[in-house]
């Protein structure tokens, strides 16, 4: 059994551990969290230091390593991390639960957490970093984009485009054939039925276009 070392103990984290329990496959070393959470555990697993001792675990023999922070509406802290691993030298897999069904026609960058009776049809192409969480459904000849997290219970139904670092919200829906832009948030619930630009908030009553993080006119 190979070690690995994860990178954040929040609620993510707990989803991530019980699955790389059951699969059996990595030795959990502990977690690399900030300076405020230096000392606290989960389970039997203890925060060891921050990101800054990722050099001296790789050369102590530990090649493994994985994201365990959630996406926490945009993708880019979880980007520095996957980046700054790759820069180290880690291996950074993906993890699967034992419940997920993956086709194995699918294709999976690096990176990925595919979390309890997560389905991945038939030539879904999901890119690096994603999560597919607890229940979430990718359908067939879909892809989704680097950074991107399918929300508990949503839905990806066939042929469709999700962009990088877009969030689809806890039972949301993207009907057939639909593109989504990148750096795209569609609120929990949403039943998407036409394609979403980059940078827009989409929720059931309105679409909001983002940028750098911030909200501009409502259409």
């Amino acid at each position: 059994m190979e070690d690995i070392i994860l990178l954040g103990l929040g609620g993510h984290a707990h989803s991530v551990v019980d699955s790389i329990e059951q699969a059996g496959e990595y030795n959990i070393i502990g977690f690399l969290d900030t300076e405020e959470m230096q000392g606290r555990h989960f389970r039997d697993y203890t925060v060891l230091g921050t990101d800054d001792v990722l050099k001296k675990y790789y050369e102590s023999g530990i090649r493994n390593a994985f994201v365990t922070i959630g996406f926490m509406g945009h993708g880019n802290i979880r980007n520095q991390l996957y980046e700054q691993l790759k820069d180290v030298g880690y291996t950074v897999p993906n993890i699967i639960d034992s419940t997920a069904v993956v086709s194995g026609n699918a294709e999976l960058e690096d990176g990925i957490f595919v979390g309890k009776c997560a389905v991945i049809n038939a030539n879904a192409q999901i890119g690096k970093m994603c999560i597919i969480n607890t229940g979430a459904i990718v359908e067939h000849d879909s892809m989704v984009g680097r950074f991107s997290h399918i929300a508990v219970g949503s839905v990806v139904c066939g042929r469709v485009s999700v962009g990088e670092q877009t969030l689809i919200g806890a039972n949301a829906t993207v009907i057939q054939n639909r593109s989504i832009g990148n750096r795209c948030i569609i609120g929990a619930g949403t039943v998407i039925r036409k394609d979403v630009e980059d940078d827009s908030m989409v929720t059931d009553m309105k679409t909001l276009k983002m940028r750098g993080g911030g909200i501009m006119n409502p259409s």
